[in-house]
């Protein structure tokens, strides 16, 4: 029994060992554990107060973008970067610029994949608003395109003023061009000229490049070869060293007008719209313009690009009236027989112009770029019932009565690839297509009086706003006016033939003035629709029909839906 006793407290002395062992360890051990915790609580605020920083540095991609294409030129020649930070700066935006050609820069537009497009192809330009893709245009600035070629002239063109007769002299020696060959703005007018000297350029001397502008003119004078530039491009690259001559200029088919485009928000919710409209009026605006006619004069004595904005024409009218004289230029083009006007070609390449194909008796059709007559004789108020006298420079004369005139919205005075002025009246008789115009005399009518104007109660239609004249008429006056027939298709895909006025006969009797850009149908439920002034004055065939039921609807073939406005009553200018 007692052994019993003496294993069992035995068992019971080993059992409280252990134990007193194990509760001994806990309270050493523990304390590590205990003290190691805190550690990763202690460093986990290190992230946070990190963390901040990423912020603070994404915060410059967070600035306002403006993307925009446009032309190599105006990146080459250096504009650009002499313009462009004054923007950033103002306004606080990164302007990420695309500079491809032309073409290029319209189809990424039409993309939706720029917000702005600053290019120099005005047909072209037009094309890209009636689509729909572009929502405002305004001019910028022009220069011109020049040939230049190596010293030696192995073509012998130096001292030419016929671009077209240049360009024959070249192909004919076969002498190496070098063209741009990338749907650009240049490569727009090289082709032009190209055809209007009847050639079409193929074989080994002609080199279709498919570059910039600086990279064209680079390739022309490591090959001594020939090439179409605009004058900016070449003078800044004439800084680098480029050894090129200019060999000829001053053809007026050679002009360069830049435009500046909003595009269309309807392309999706990332386009910058009011950002664009910020630009541009930045853009067209007095100081910007002041300052774009300063680039290039410390360097060559004369502004690389000449500003041409709405707003810069405005505050600049001595200037635009006295610049053909100042520059020594003679008068291109007089309207006489009311009051006497006349035009330099400097004066007339300022104006509205639009392109025009004419087919003539060999059955090769020319596109002439000119200025819708209608333009000209609004300015000078001609009475709708007068005849036209247009005179030659041998002498030769040809009538023709303005109100045929003013249902032809594609009838111009052009600018002939060959020199001088000419007359282009599509589907008209071959002895009004006049070379060498030089002036037009007003016979009959009231030549020299206004419209009589003014808009009676009875009105049915009336054109008010931004025009010389704000007149109206009846719907029988505007029924007795020289008509057209015009195509259109419906909603349902049919295509219905209407008849009615020139939409561009209305506006010349109205004579629009000079800073007028916009047209706005208003139709009598109040329902508005807007559209370029430049755009409809091109397009031969809108027209203001007559409706069954009384009263008009605008039809422009060719135009979004919005503009096919039924009973409409008014046509403001804006």
């Amino acid at each position: 029994m007692s052994k019993r006793i003496l294993v069992l407290f035995a068992v019971l002395a080993l059992l409280a060992g252990l134990l007193g062992g194990c509760g001994a360890a806990e309270p050493t051990a523990a304390p590590e554990p205990t003290a190691a915790a805190p550690e990763p609580t202690a460093a986990a605020p290190e992230p946070t107060e990190v963390a901040p920083e990423p912020t603070e540095a994404a915060e410059p991609a967070g600035e306002a973008k403006l993307l925009m294409s446009t032309t190599t030129s105006t990146e080459d020649s250096g504009l650009l970067d002499y313009i462009l930070p004054d923007f950033e700066e103002e306004y606080g935006v990164d302007v990420e610029v695309v500079a491809v050609g032309t073409g290029q820069s319209l189809e990424i537009g039409s993309k939706g994949d720029a917000d702005v497009v600053l290019v120099h192809a005005r047909a072209r330009e037009d094309e890209f608003m009636a689509a729909g893709h572009g929502v405002r245009r305004e001019d910028v600035m022009y220069n011109d395109f020049i040939i230049v070629g190596p010293g030696d002239d192995p073509a012998g063109i130096m001292g030419m003023t016929n671009a077209a007769e240049a360009m024959g002299k070249i192909a004919e020696a076969e002498a190496p061009f070098v063209s741009r060959g990338d749907d650009s703005g240049t490569h727009t007018k090289e082709l032009a000229v190209w055809k209007a000297a009847g050639i079409e350029p193929a074989g080994d001397w002609y080199i279709s490049a498919g570059q910039g502008m600086g990279e064209v003119l680079t390739m022309a004078a490591e090959q001594e070869a020939y090439t179409l530039s605009d004058r900016a491009t070449y003078l800044a690259r004439t800084l680098e060293g480029l050894e090129l001559d200019l060999l000829v200029e001053g053809d007026p088919v050679l002009f360069n007008p830049y435009g500046v485009i909003a595009v269309n928000p309807d392309k999706g919710p990332h386009i910058q719209a009011e950002l664009a409209d910020q630009f541009i009026d930045w853009l067209i605006s007095v100081p910007v313009q002041e300052k774009i006619g300063q680039f290039g004069v410390e360097d060559f004595g004369a502004p690389l690009f000449v500003p041409d904005s709405v707003p810069y024409r405005e505050a600049h009218p001595a200037e635009d009236a006295e610049s053909g004289a100042a520059a020594g230029e003679e008068v291109a083009l007089k309207l006489s027989g009311g009051p006497d006007l006349e035009w330099t070609l400097a004066d007339l390449q300022g104006l509205e112009t639009m392109d025009v194909d004419y087919t003539g008796k060999d059955g090769v059709t020319t596109t002439y770029t000119g200025v819708p007559i209608a333009l000209l004789v609004a300015e000078a108020g001609v009475a709708d019932d007068a005849t036209l006298v247009l005179v030659a420079g041998d002498g030769f004369t040809a009538e023709v009565a303005l109100a045929d005139l003013a249902a032809c919205a594609n009838c111009v005075v052009a600018f002939d690839p060959e020199g001088g002025l000419r007359t282009v009246f599509p589907d008209m008789g071959g002895k009004l297509q006049v070379k060498d115009l030089v002036e037009i005399q007003v016979s009959g009518g009231g030549g020299g009086e206004m419209p009589e104007g003014g808009i009676p109660e009875n009105a049915a239609l009336k054109v008010t706003g931004k025009v010389e004249n704000e007149i109206g008429w009846t719907e029988e006056e505007v029924r007795a006016m020289p008509t057209m027939d015009a195509q259109s298709t419906n909603k349902q895909g049919e295509t219905e033939t209407y008849t009615g006025v020139p939409l561009s006969a209305l506006l010349a009797l109205a004579v629009p003035q000079a800073d007028a850009t916009t047209v706005v149908f208003v139709a009598d439920d109040g329902y508005t629709a807007e559209v370029s002034l430049a755009e409809l004055l091109a397009c031969p065939d809108c027209i203001a029909s007559f409706r069954t039921q009384g009263g008009f609807s605008t039809v422009l073939p060719g135009f979004p839906g919005a503009l096919q406005v039924k009973g409409v009553v008014e046509i403001q200018l804006k």
